[in-house]
């Protein structure tokens, strides 16, 4: 019996781990970000090195019936609102480098990965259900810190 359980754990973090993955998934979307960042509390900061913990930096919501899978690299900016436990979504926006916006839902399980970054005062990381607003502004572009003589 504890084998049969441990079996589905493993196929069910396979599955969790490709649900991105629907389309394409490209080197870039593992890439970081420089992002400012605002919480659910209204707290703004700037924060480079910033992704999801796991996985690609590919956001996965709802779109009408539809589920979409929509890559960090053609998002501007993302606006999420409060979840709602009675439908069991939070409603967002994203609007994306060409300038259109689109209304999702971000469901429950995707609101409770993790996303982390660096700030000038450390290492940040929050639930993507406690971000309120988050503004891309480029690739990071960070070089390994070099080892002290």
């Amino acid at each position: 019996m504890r084998a049969l359980w441990t079996l589905g754990i493993a196929a069910a973090v396979c599955l969790l781990a490709t649900s991105a993955s629907a389309g394409t998934i490209y080197e870039i979307d593992y890439a970081t970000y420089d992002v400012t960042l605002t919480d659910t509390k209204g707290v703004k900061t700037d924060l480079t090195e910033f992704g999801f913990w796991t996985g690609p930096n590919i956001l996965v919501a709802q779109r009408g019936d539809a589920k979409v899978t929509i890559p960090f690299r053609r998002i501007r900016s993302l606006t999420i609102g409060k979840y709602l436990p009675v439908k069991g979504y939070s409603p967002a926006t994203v609007t994306t480098k060409k300038g259109k916006t689109y209304k999702l839902e971000i469901e429950r399980f995707e609101g409770q990965r993790y996303l982390g970054g660096k700030s000038e005062f450390g290492s940040l990381r929050i639930r993507l259900m406690r971000i309120s607003k988050l503004e891309l502004k480029r690739l990071s572009h960070t070089v390994p810190d070099a080892p002290r003589s």
